[in-house]
C-alpha cells in the first residue's frame, strides 16, 4: 500500500483528502506545516508529498527543495498560485507534479496514479540495470578462457538479441559452422556452468531453439 503525506495548513481540506485517497487504497497521513512534513519524512518513509505552497514557518518551496536534498520522494504540489513563474518555480523546486486549487478530485487522482505509474517503471528499470550491472561486474572475475570470454563479450554486446549459432561461430571462432560441430555448444555450456559456480543464473544466455542464443540481463528469481 502506498504511503501519502498530506501537507496543508487547511484542516477541512487534509480531512478530504484523507478520504478521498484512503477510499482509493492509500495510506494517507497529514501535518500542517513545513517543519512537520520535514520531521515526518525524517522517521517514516512515504511514497508522495502533496504539498501546500502556502504554509507557515517554511513555505511550500522551501520543503520541496528541503525533500529533495535529501529523499527521492516524488512531490506533487497544491496551490492557489496557478502563474506561470508560481509554476516554474514550483518544478525548479523539486515538484513532479503541479495542480492548481481549487482543482477537481478525479484530476489529483490521475495525477497521483501517473507519479505512481513512472516511479514504477522507473524502479524497473533500476532493478533490471542493478542485475545487468551485477552480471556484468562478475564477468571479469570468472575463469574464463579466452574463447569463453570472447564469445561471452559479444553475446553481452548485444544484449536481449538472437545472434544465430553461424554467425557466433563465424565472428567468434572463425570457422564455418558445419552440422556436426558441437564446439560452440560445448563453449555455452561451460559458461553456464561457470555462472552456477559463481552464484549467477545459467538462465542468462537463453537458447532460442531453432535460431540461436541470447544475453539476457534480467532474469526470474
Amino acid at each position: 500500500m502506498s504511503r501519502v503525506l498530506v501537507v496543508d495548513d487547511d484542516i477541512e481540506l487534509c480531512e478530504l483528502l484523507t478520504d478521498v485517497l484512503q477510499a482509493e487504497g492509500y495510506q494517507v497521513d497529514s501535518v500542517h506545516c513545513g517543519e512537520s512534513a520535514l520531521q515526518f519524512i525524517e522517521k517514516t518513509s512515504v511514497d508522495l508529498v502533496l504539498l501546500d505552497v502556502m504554509l507557515p514557518k517554511l513555505n511550500g518551496m522551501q520543503v520541496a527543495r528541503k525533500i529533495c536534498q535529501r529523499f527521492a520522494t516524488p512531490i506533487l504540489m497544491l496551490t492557489a498560485l496557478n502563474d506561470e513563474a508560481s509554476i516554474l518555480d514550483g518544478y525548479q523546486s523539486g515538484a513532479d507534479q503541479y495542480i492548481a486549487k481549487p482543482f477537481k478530485v478525479p484530476e489529483l487522482l490521475t495525477r497521483i496514479k501517473a507519479i505512481f505509474r513512472r516511479v514504477g517503471l522507473e524502479k524497473q528499470r533500476h532493478s533490471y540495470q542493478l542485475d545487468k550491472d551485477g552480471i556484468a561486474s562478475q564477468i571479469p572475475s570468472l575463469p574464463l578462457t579466452g574463447t569463453e570470454s570472447d564469445l561471452l563479450s559479444y553475446l553481452v554486446s548485444r544484449e536481449n538479441l538472437v545472434i544465430s549459432k553461424a554467425e557466433l561461430q563465424i565472428e567468434v571462432l572463425k570457422k564455418e559452422l558445419s552440422p556436426f560441430d558441437r564446439n560452440l555448444d560445448m563453449h555455452i555450456s561451460n559458461l553456464r556452468r561457470k555462472f552456477i559456480e559463481a552464484g549467477l543464473s545459467k538462465q542468462h544466455i537463453k537458447t532460442v531453439r531453432g535460431k540461436g542464443y541470447s544475453f539476457v540481463g534480467s532474469v526470474g528469481r
